[in-house]
C-alpha cells in the first residue's frame, strides 16, 4: 500500500483487498493487509480498512471498528464511490451492507438515530440515511423503528438530506404510511411532489391523486406512477376524474406504446392500469380502449394491446362494444388468444366461451394459462361439469402455477372435503411473492378448516428478515415483502377469528 503514492491508485488497491475475503479466518497476510489499511494516512482507505476488518471481527471488537469508520467518514466520503473505484457505493453505503451482513440490527437503528441528529455533517446524516435504507431492506422491524427519526426529518427546511431522506421513505410502504402526515405537506413542493405522490399513492391514500392526475397530464414516465393510480382509484367513492383524466391521456396516445408483456412506465400504460383497477365504473373510457385495440391489430400486433384487453374484461358488460374485436383473436394456443377469452368471457358472461375453451383441451391438463381463471368462474355460473371436475382435479396435481390457480376452485366445488389436499400443498407457497397472496386467499376463505396452516403463517409471520424476493431492484423486493407481509397477518388473523 505505501508504494503507491496516488491517492485514486491506493484506494482502489484498497478496494480491491476489501472486496476479496479472506480464504481463512487465520489468513496472517490478509490480517496484516487489512492493519496496515487502517493506519493508511489515507481516510478513504482507513475507512475499508475498517470496514475489512469488520469481516472477521468478534463482536467484541465491533464498537471499535464502528468508532473508526464514524472518525473517518466526512473525510472519506468524497474518495469512495468514484474514479478508480470498482463500485459507485460511498462510505454510508458500504458501512451499511456491512452492518446487514452482520446482521447488526439494533446497532444499524443505533447509528441511525445518532447521525441524523441535526448537528451532525451533511455527509454524516447522509450516511445515516444510507443505514436506514438498507435497515428497511433487511430487517421488517426497521420502517417502525426509524420512522420517527426519519420524519423529523421531513420537517426540516428544504436540504439534500431532506430530499434523501424522502427518497428512503417513500421507498417503502410501511414507513409512508406511518409517515404519511408528514409527507403530505411535501406534495406542494414541486422537487419532491412526484416522488411523494407516488410513494401515497401506493397505499392508498387519495390524497395524492391530484399530483398523479397532473403527472399522468404532463406524461410523466415514473416506473410507479401505474402502480400508485392502480392502487388510489379503487379507493374512490366517485372515479370520474381519473376516467377523464385517463381518457383524455388515452386520445393523445391513440397507438399502443408497448410491445407484449414489455409495458414501459408509459402514462398510457399508467391510464389503461388505472382504468382496469376502476372496473365496470371506467365504461366512459371503453372508446379509447378498443381504439388502441384496433390499431394494435390493424399493425398485425394484438400482443401491443394485451393490457387494453385486460382492462376491458375488468369493465366487462359495458365493455361489449369490443368483443367484436376480441372473438378474432380467440382461436389457437397462445397468449393473445387466451387474454381474448377470458375479455370476452367476462364481457358476454356467457358460459358457452369457457366450456367451449376447456372442451378442446384434453382432461389430464398439464399447463394451461387460463384454465384455472375459467373453471373458476365456472363455479360462480352454473358449476362443473364432471369432465371439467377431472380437469380441476389434474391441475391440482401440477405444482405452481396450476395448483395455486386451482385452489379456491377446488375449495368451492368440494368445501371441506378439500381441505386435506389443499392444506398438504398451499402452505410451500407462503413465502413466494407470486403465488403466496393467492395461497394465503384461498386460506382465509377456507377459514377454521385452514387452521392446521397457521404455524406456517406464524413462521413467515415472525421472521425478523425481508423474505427473499427476486426482482432486479431491492426496494421493489422490499415492497413486494411488506404486501406479503401484511397479507399473512390478515390471513392469520382470519383463520384464527374462525377457529374459535
Amino acid at each position: 500500500m505505501s508504494s503507491a503514492s496516488d491517492p485514486v491508485v491506493r484506494v482502489a488497491l484498497a478496494e480491491a483487498i476489501y472486496l476479496e475475503p479472506p480464504q481463512r479466518p487465520d489468513d496472517d497476510r490478509w490480517s496484516r493487509l487489512v492493519a496496515q489499511m487502517r493506519r493508511d494516512e489515507l481516510p478513504a482507505v482507513r475507512v475499508l480498512g475498517s470496514l475489512a476488518a469488520l469481516r472477521t471481527a468478534i463482536p467484541g471488537d465491533w464498537t471499535g471498528l464502528d468508532a473508526a469508520l464514524r472518525g473517518d467518514l466526512e473525510a472519506a466520503a468524497g474518495a469512495l464511490g468514484g474514479q478508480g473505484g470498482r463500485s459507485t457505493w460511498g462510505a454510508g453505503q458500504r458501512w451499511a451492507a456491512a452492518l446487514s451482513r452482520l446482521d447488526r440490527e439494533e446497532d444499524s437503528y443505533s447509528w441511525v438515530e445518532r447521525l441524523l441528529r441535526r448537528h451532525e455533517p451533511e455527509r454524516a446524516r447522509q450516511a445515516g440515511l444510507d443505514i436506514a435504507a438498507e435497515a428497511m431492506r433487511t430487517w421488517r422491524a426497521a420502517p417502525a423503528r426509524l420512522t420517527p427519526a426519519l420524519s423529523t426529518v421531513l420537517n426540516e427546511p428544504p436540504s439534500p438530506v431532506r430530499v434523501t431522506a424522502v427518497e428512503v421513505v417513500s421507498a417503502s410502504l410501511t414507513a409512508t404510511r406511518l409517515a404519511a402526515d408528514n409527507l403530505v405537506p411535501l406534495l406542494a413542493e414541486p422537487a419532491l411532489s412526484t416522488t411523494v405522490a407516488a410513494a401515497l399513492g401506493s397505499i392508498g391514500d387519495p390524497r395524492a391523486l391530484p399530483v398523479l392526475l397532473r403527472m399522468l397530464r404532463a406524461g410523466a414516465r415514473s416506473p410507479r406512477l401505474a402502480r400508485a393510480l392502480a392502487a388510489v382509484a379503487p379507493a374512490l367513492s366517485d372515479p370520474t376524474e381519473v376516467v377523464k383524466t385517463a381518457r383524455d391521456v388515452l386520445a393523445g396516445h391513440r397507438d399502443p406504446c408497448h410491445a407484449g408483456r414489455s409495458w414501459q412506465p408509459c402514462p398510457a400504460v399508467a391510464a389503461v392500469r388505472a382504468l382496469a383497477t376502476i372496473g365496470p365504473a371506467a365504461r366512459a373510457a371503453v372508446p379509447e380502449l378498443t381504439v388502441r385495440l384496433r390499431a394494435a391489430l390493424d399493425r398485425g400486433d394484438p400482443s401491443a394491446a394485451g393490457l387494453e384487453v385486460f382492462a376491458l374484461q375488468q369493465i366487462g358488460p359495458p365493455a361489449t362494444p369490443a368483443v367484436a374485436l376480441l372473438r378474432p383473436l380467440m382461436t389457437g394456443d397462445h397468449r393473445d388468444a387466451d387474454c381474448a377469452a377470458k375479455a370476452v368471457l367476462a364481457i358476454t358472461e356467457d358460459r358457452t366461451v369457457a366450456d367451449d375453451y376447456l372442451d378442446a383441451r384434453p382432461e389430464q391438463l398439464r399447463r394451461c394459462r387460463i384454465a384455472p381463471h375459467l373453471l373458476t368462474w365456472l363455479t360462480h355460473h352454473g358449476g362443473l361439469t364432471d369432465r371439467q371436475v377431472r380437469q380441476m382435479n389434474h391441475l391440482f396435481t401440477q405444482p405452481g402455477a396450476m395448483q395455486v390457480g386451482v385452489a379456491a376452485t377446488l375449495w368451492r366445488h368440494n368445501g371441506p372435503a378439500a381441505a386435506p389436499r389443499l392444506l398438504a400443498e398451499l402452505p410451500k407457497y407462503l413465502d413466494d411473492d407470486a403465488f403466496g397472496p393467492t395461497a394465503m386467499t384461498v386460506l382465509s376463505e377456507m377459514g377454521r378448516y385452514a387452521g392446521p396452516a397457521l404455524s406456517h403463517l406464524d413462521r413467515l409471520i415472525e421472521s425478523p428478515h425481508r423474505t427473499a424476493v427476486y426482482l432486479g431492484d431491492p426496494d421493489a423486493e422490499m415492497r413486494a415483502d411488506e404486501q406479503l407481509f401484511d397479507l399473512a397477518v390478515t390471513t392469520r388473523t382470519v383463520v384464527r377469528g374462525t377457529s374459535v
